[in-house]
C-alpha cells in the first residue's frame, strides 16, 4: 500500500513539474520583448536579396559587338551584409535602352536563373550604336515565396452578390460568394452555380429559407474586405519585403558598362518572314515608338490597312478589359457605330462599319473578376458558351485575354479554364477551319501607390506566371496563335499601366493585324 502511495505521489510530482515548466515556457514566451522580434527581422532582412550589394558583370566587356550578336550579363546576388545569396527565386526585369541615338530604341532582356544566387541576362542587339543595360529587381526571392504562397490560398477575394424577392424587389439579400469550392459551407447554406463542364465555379451563401436561388441579380467584387483579409495573410517580417530597398529598385550598373553596337559584319538581310500562323512576333525591340519583331514582318497598319484588312470581317473580342481597350481603340481608327452603351462592361458591345462591312463584338469574361462595380450575373458568359455558340469560318476572327483577372487565383483555376476553352476551340476549327483563334499573355501593370495589397493581387511576377501558363497551354497548338506581348510591355516606352498609353496598343493592334493580313492588299 505505502508503495502505491509513493508512486502516486511520484506521478503527482511528474505532472506538477511538467506544468511548471509548461508554465515558465509560456512566461518566457509572452513576455518576449519586442526588441528581440526586431532583432528577428533584422537578422531575416540580411539575408534578402540587397540591390545595392548585388553586383552585375557585362562578360567579354571588351569585345567587338555588332548588330545581331547576344549580350551577356552576370547578376550576383547579395545579401545586405554582401555576403553571395546560394540560392535563387529573385524576380528581375531586365533592358537594354539606347543612349545615343533618337529615335529611342529599348529590348528586353532575358533572364536564366541558375538557382544558386547568379543569373545571366541575354540581351539580342537588335540596334547600332549606344547601349546601356538596365536591371531591376522587382522581387526578392523571399518576396516571391509570399507571394507564391498568397497565391495558392482560395477565396481570399471577398464576392458579393444580391438575391432580389420577385414579389417585393425592395426586399433584397446580400450574400457572399466564392470562385473555389468551400469546404465549410454546407450543401444546404449554398447557392452553386459552377458549371462543370467549363470548369467553372461559383458558389454563393443562400439567402432566407424561402427565396430560391434563381433570384441572383448583381454581383461584384469588394476590395476593401478583400485588402483587409489578403493583409492577414502576410507575416510583419514579409510586409518589409514589399517596402524600399527591396522593391522594384534599379541594380547600380557602372559608367563604363555602355555597349557600343557596330553594324554586322556581313550586313544581314532586313527582310522578315510574314506573320503566319507558326510565326511568332513576341521577341523585337522598340525603335521610338514602333514595336519592331525580330522574327516576323510586323508591319505598321494606318487607317486605310486597317480597313482593308478587316473588311468582310467580324472580330469577337472576350476577356478582360485590357482587351476592351483593344475595341474601343478600333472603334476611333475604323470607325465603328457601337450599337450598345459601352458602360456596362458585361454586356455584348457591337461596333459596325457598313462601308467595310467590319463588325466587332466584345463581350466582359464570367466572374471572377476585380472590378468593384454591381454587375448584372447572367449578362456574365464563360467563354467556351460563346466558342459553342459560335458559327465560325474564314472571315470571323476570335481574340481572347483572360489574364488581369486570374493573377490573384491560384493558377490552376485559369490553367482549369484554358483547359476547357482549348477544347471550345479545337471544336471550333473542327466545324468551321478557316476560324482564326487568338490568346494574349499578360503585360505589366501599375501598381497604386505601392500599396501591398496590389502587388499581393496583382505583381508583375504573378501576371508573369499568367504568361508562362497561357504559353505552355498553347504553345504546340496549331489551332490557336499566342500574341505574346510581355517583352514589349517590360521595355515599353511609356509607363507601366495595365491599360497603356496609345503607343503600346497601336503597336498590340499592329501584331495583330499582320497575323490577320500577312501580306499588303
Amino acid at each position: 500500500m505505502a508503495s502505491v502511495r509513493m508512486y502516486v505521489a511520484f506521478s503527482v510530482l511528474i505532472v506538477v513539474v511538467i506544468f511548471l515548466k509548461a508554465l515558465d515556457f509560456q512566461v518566457l514566451h509572452w513576455s518576449r520583448p519586442k526588441v528581440k522580434a526586431q532583432e528577428s527581422i533584422t537578422c531575416y532582412l540580411k539575408q534578402v536579396t540587397c540591390p545595392n550589394k548585388t553586383h552585375i558583370l557585362v562578360l567579354n566587356r571588351d569585345r567587338l559587338y555588332h548588330q545581331g550578336d547576344v549580350l551577356t550579363v552576370r547578376v550576383v546576388a547579395r545579401g545586405k551584409d554582401g555576403r553571395p545569396k546560394t540560392y535563387g527565386g529573385d524576380f528581375f526585369r531586365a533592358r537594354l535602352v539606347s543612349s545615343d541615338r533618337s529615335p529611342q530604341a529599348s529590348s528586353a532582356g532575358h533572364v536564366i536563373d541558375h538557382c544558386n544566387g547568379t543569373y545571366t541576362v541575354q540581351f539580342p542587339l537588335y540596334w547600332t550604336g549606344e547601349a546601356l543595360v538596365k536591371i531591376q529587381l522587382v522581387h526578392p526571392s523571399e518576396a516571391v515565396e509570399a507571394l507564391q504562397r498568397v497565391r495558392e490560398v482560395p477565396n481570399k477575394r471577398v464576392f458579393q452578390c444580391i438575391f432580389v424577392d420577385p414579389n417585393n424587389t425592395k426586399a433584397y439579400y446580400t450574400r457572399q460568394c466564392f470562385s473555389s469550392a468551400n469546404p465549410s459551407l454546407l450543401s444546404h447554406q449554398q447557392c452553386d452555380f459552377s458549371k462543370p463542364a467549363v470548369n467553372g465555379t461559383w458558389i454563393c451563401e443562400k439567402p432566407v429559407d424561402k427565396l430560391p436561388c434563381s433570384t441572383i441579380s448583381k454581383c461584384r467584387w469588394n476590395p476593401s474586405k478583400t485588402r483587409a483579409k489578403v493583409l492577414e495573410l502576410v507575416s510583419q517580417e514579409e510586409k518589409k519585403l514589399f517596402q524600399t530597398p527591396y522593391l522594384q529598385e534599379e541594380l547600380q550598373v557602372g559608367p563604363n558598362d555602355t555597349i557600343h553596337v557596330l553594324e554586322a559584319e556581313p550586313p544581314t538581310p532586313q527582310h522578315l518572314p510574314a506573320c503566319t500562323w507558326d510565326k511568332s512576333a513576341a521577341l523585337g525591340h522598340w525603335s521610338g515608338k514602333i514595336w519592331k519583331s525580330s522574327l516576323c514582318n510586323v508591319r505598321v497598319f494606318a487607317q486605310k490597312d486597317i480597313q482593308r484588312c478587316l473588311a468582310n470581317k467580324t472580330v469577337y473580342m472576350q476577356g478582360d478589359s485590357t482587351i476592351r481597350q483593344w475595341s474601343l481603340r478600333l472603334q476611333k481608327v475604323v470607325p465603328l457605330h457601337y450599337n450598345e452603351s459601352i458602360m456596362d462592361p458585361t454586356a455584348l458591345h457591337g461596333g459596325d462599319n457598313s462601308q467595310w462591312n467590319i463588325s466587332v463584338r466584345y463581350r466582359f469574361h464570367h466572374f471572377p473578376v476585380r472590378g468593384g462595380a454591381w454587375n448584372i450575373y447572367y449578362d456574365f458568359r464563360y467563354v467556351v458558351d460563346e466558342l459553342d455558340a459560335t458559327t465560325g469560318g474564314t472571315n470571323t476572327v476570335i481574340i481572347l485575354g483572360l489574364w488581369a483577372h486570374f493573377t490573384a487565383e491560384p493558377p490552376e483555376m485559369l490553367r482549369s479554364r484554358l483547359y476547357a476553352i482549348r477544347a471550345a476551340i479545337h471544336r471550333l476549327k473542327r466545324r468551321a477551319p478557316g476560324t482564326r483563334v487568338f490568346v494574349r499573355t499578360a503585360t505589366t501593370r501599375e501598381h497604386k501607390g505601392g500599396k501591398l495589397e496590389f502587388y499581393l493581387l496583382g505583381s508583375d511576377w504573378l501576371a508573369y506566371q499568367i504568361t508562362e501558363v497561357i504559353r505552355e497551354m498553347f504553345r504546340a497548338d496549331p489551332d490557336v496563335v499566342v500574341l505574346d506581348t510581355w517583352d514589349m510591355s517590360v521595355c515599353q516606352p511609356g509607363k507601366d499601366n495595365v491599360h497603356p498609353d496609345q503607343t503600346m496598343v497601336d503597336s498590340q493592334l499592329n501584331t495583330l493585324l499582320s497575323h490577320i493580313c500577312a501580306n499588303p492588299n
